[in-house]
């Protein structure tokens, strides 16, 4: 019996439908993941650090409840665009557990110069520049604390609950324009 092989030069060769199938997946998976880039960075700041506040203001609550005996606080700059947490009883500040340095955020330097451009604009805090915690992680205030961000044109709100200590976060939204 005579078999022939049926001969497949180059020039007939092409790709499976798998192999277009694969290479529209990876480049649209790139394609997602770079477009963001060039988006609207300061949104994307303002966030971030509304979420980084929100994460150390949570850290403080659960501090506070942890150590009774000595409750914690934040303190805010609005002047050096910062903040750190403290304990009532060394309110110059507590070491952050990771690193073991002091634990203060200031937008723009340091692990947190991506965040440069970002400003604290405003503080509600009971006519002072902290929030203290109780031994339930409840505020040391009676009315809600809030903290304005602002990064370009857009601003965004944390507000902290005062019997609760519950964080919530407004939707960002321009900077009104002053007359």
């Amino acid at each position: 019996m005579n078999e022939q092989l049926i001969s497949t030069s180059p020039m007939h060769r092409g790709f499976t439908m798998v192999e277009m199938l694969t290479v529209v997946v990876i480049v649209g998976i790139l394609s997602a993941l770079t477009v963001p880039m060039f988006g609207d960075t300061s949104q994307t700041k303002l966030i971030a650090a509304a979420n980084q506040i929100a994460a150390d203001i949570g850290y403080a609550q659960i501090e506070s409840i942890s150590h009774a005996d000595d409750l914690r606080l934040m303190v805010f700059d609005i002047n050096s665009n910062s903040y750190y947490i403290a304990s009532a009883s060394q309110p110059t500040g507590i070491n952050n557990p990771v690193g073991n340095a002091p634990y203060v955020v200031k937008f723009g330097s340091g692990s947190n110069r991506h965040l440069n451009g970002v400003t604290l604009l405003s503080l509600s805090l009971n006519g002072d520049d902290r929030i203290k915690f109780g031994v339930y992680g409840q505020l040391d205030q009676a009315t809600t604390a809030s903290i304005t961000l602002a990064c370009d044109a857009y601003q965004m709100t944390l507000l902290v609950e005062p019997s609760t200590g519950e964080i919530s976060i407004s939707d960002i939204s321009d900077i009104p324009a002053t007359p």
